[in-house]
């Protein structure tokens, strides 16, 4: 009886040594390299290797020169987590808060709260990343990571995601079941996917889009996500207001060209599934909230094929996606998509949301709510369109855009559920949609969501006239058909449908006026102008997007470059003939090749004293006759065409400048 109470008491011991992980320390630094359970509250570092552990931070400080924790060689580590803990990566030495190695994995439990940041190049949680932007088979590759639990404050490293991959390499598998999180990418890192993947300057190596998010899965749990660090306390999505670089409202860290959820700066979105949970995705400078980084204007510089877009949004999901505007020295640069694909890139890809999937969007201004983002696609010039959207009639869809439809019902395979429709009529902060009532940004012109019952909403259509602003460049002036003139910043009464015909004139410097006494220089090119409601807007727009060499889709404006048809979205805000780009005038320099600065120019009608060096404002199209002079003394006259410079060798079909210079042979 004894012998075998003996034996028995050996098991037990050797049952206790085989449930509890060997910790091995060096100084502060604890390694875990056998199977079982280890309780930290303070060390310099953590490594698991090779191991099956349950790792509990209890009130815990974890930092380090290098990776803070790292777990690596196949190991399986369930992290516990117990009142407030702080994991913090090395910001001077490439390195991770908590590196998760390719072939291991990660998940986070437990009721208490951990706040990680990354290192240079790191991931808070994730992969660190390299200095050099490395062919595919050279780069480093990140683990499988699954949040389950706790409350997770995640911040990037340099240039890398806050949960997911570092500089220049791809994410992994990351899965949110549970928890809260606050996610947030920095330079170029996305809150959630992959970190920086690759400016336009990096191919032949890389090319943008070859990096890409990974495989991102959320079926639970509260999820904030950023492409930069903010308050999303003070964050208001409806208004466009909080969307610029302001720290009042909750934005400290503006600019870093990435996503929310998905892809950094120059890498695609991958796969992001989300079936479950409330998600709200913040993306920065042209970066989508939820799918890809901003691309690039280079084709040279752009991956088509390996750049991709899929995007799943399902079951009882309660999503929020915001894109916030690059809006530098008060112009807009466009933006990405809120849910979709960034600017710079070719497509929106594919894009489903079904099942009763709570969906709100809203985009920057010009770009669409869910579809592509803005600007030209890299590839071959033209407007990109999305692989496919699908939105099913069980979801509950919330949208808007401003200038352009909030769903890109253009895509090359389209379908939205009858219970969806949209409204392209807005002019004040409230929109119906059957029974229901929407407060919508300022300057939306587009609303996509639930019908409800049928009514009649309320529409500018009622009025058979507006005013309409007139946009001028500098010394300039719009000559209407009907003989009146307009200047800058004048309103003009037009009936909405009705076509009208304008001229562009440079007006007389010296008083500031044009007319047909002297005063002034009449464009001979004829222009014409429509004013259309939305509805109309959207229908040409289809036409003029698949037609890019003919058409300039321009925000609230199409141009027809054949016909010198202007056609103007009246559903805004804000609409205004908008001239003082470089379609109407172009501004000539006129020199003296030997550069005598005693000789002037002068122009008939335009200047009436010859000046030096003369720079003015003139329409496309025209010949005009110019003067040259020496001390006020004629010496020659020449008649110039005024057309805009052709640019060089692979730019040579585009028209690049706003400026022409003319040389007299003095």
């Amino acid at each position: 009886m004894k012998r075998l109470k003996g034996v028995l008491s050996v098991l037990l011991t050797l049952c206790i040594i085989l449930s509890t992980a060997v910790a091995v320390s060096a100084g502060n630094s604890v390694v875990i390299n056998t199977d079982g359970s280890e309780t930290v509250q303070s060390a310099d570092s953590i490594t698991i290797d090779g191991a099956k552990v349950t790792l509990t931070l209890d009130n815990a400080s974890v930092g380090s020169t290098g990776n803070a924790i790292s777990i690596i060689n196949n190991s399986a580590v369930t992290l516990e987590l117990v009142g407030d803990s702080t994991v913090c990566g090395d910001a001077s030495a490439v390195s991770c808060g908590i590196y998760v190695e390719a072939g291991s994995s990660l998940t986070v439990k437990g009721g208490g709260t951990l706040t990680v940041t990354g290192g240079k190049y790191g991931a808070a949680i994730g992969s660190y990343g390299t200095e050099l932007n490395l062919p595919e088979d050279e780069r480093i590759k990140c683990g499988d990571i699954t949040i389950a639990g706790g409350t997770i404050y995640a911040y990037g490293g340099s240039r890398a995601a806050a949960i997911g991959s570092g500089n220049h390499v791809n994410g992994g598998n990351i899965t949110v079941s549970g928890g809260t999180v606050y996610a947030f990418g920095s330079d170029g890192g996305a809150g959630i996917g992959s970190g920086y993947g690759t400016s336009g300057g990096a191919a032949p190596v890389a090319a943008v889009g070859d990096y890409d998010a990974g495989h991102i899965s959320i079926s639970g749990g509260t999820v904030y996500a950023a492409a930069f660090k903010m308050d999303f306390s003070k964050f208001d999505y409806m208004n466009p207001a909080t969307y610029d670089d302001d720290a009042a409202n909750g934005i400290t860290v503006p600019d870093t060209f990435a996503a929310g959820i998905g892809g950094g700066y120059g890498a695609s979105a991958g796969d992001i599934s989300i079936s479950g949970g409330k998600v709200i995705a913040v993306g920065s400078c042209g970066g989508a909230g939820i799918g890809s980084g901003r691309g690039t204007s280079k084709g040279s510089k752009y991956d088509a094929d390996a750049f991709k877009v899929n995007i799943s949004i399902s079951g009882n999901a309660e999503v929020i996606a915001v894109a916030t505007d690059d809006n530098r020295g008060g112009t807009s640069q466009g933006g990405g998509a809120a849910i979709g694909s960034g600017r710079g890139t070719h497509t929106g890809g594919k894009i489903d949301i079904f099942g009763n999937a709570n969906v709100v969007a809203v985009a920057p201004p010009g770009t669409y709510a869910i579809g592509s983002g803005s600007s030209k696609n890299p590839v071959n010039g033209s407007y990109p369109v999305s692989q496919r959207i699908t939105v099913s009639d069980g979801v509950t869809l919330y949208a808007v855009a401003r200038g352009i439809s909030a769903v890109e019902n253009t895509a090359a395979e389209f379908s939205c559920g009858d219970t969806i429709g949209y409204d392209n009529a807005l002019t004040s902060q409230t929109a119906f949609l059957g029974t229901r009532e929407y407060t919508v940004p300022v300057n939306t012109t587009s609303i996509w969501a639930n019908k409800g019952e049928a009514v009649t909403p309320p529409s500018p259509e009622d009025s058979e006239k507006l005013s309409i602003r007139i946009d001028t460049p500098k010394r300039m002036a719009v000559k209407f058909g009907d003989g009146t003139v307009y200047y800058g910043g004048e309103m003009k009464e037009v009936a909405v449908g009705e076509e009208y015909t304008f001229q562009m004139c440079s007006v007389n410097w010296e008083n500031g006026i044009y007319d047909e006494d002297g005063n002034g220089l009449c464009g001979t090119v004829v222009y014409r102008m429509k004013v259309v409601h939305a509805k109309e807007f959207i229908e040409l727009r289809k036409k003029a997007l698949n037609d890019p060499s003919r058409y300039t889709v321009k925000g609230i404006d199409i141009i027809d470059n054949e016909s010198k048809m202007i056609i103007i979205n009246c559903d805004t805000s804000d609409f205004h003939l908008e001239t003082d780009v470089n379609n109407f005038f172009v501004a000539y320099r006129f020199h003296f090749e030997n550069g005598d600065y005693n000789k002037q120019t002068g122009i008939k009608n335009v200047v009436d004293n010859p000046l030096e060096s003369l720079s003015v404002n003139l329409p496309l199209g025209t010949t005009v006759r110019c003067d040259a002079y020496k001390g006020y003394q004629y010496i020659d006259s020449a008649d110039v065409l005024v057309s805009r410079n052709s640019g060089e060798g692979v730019y040579a079909d585009e028209l690049l400048t706003s400026v022409n210079d003319y040389y007299w042979n003095y």
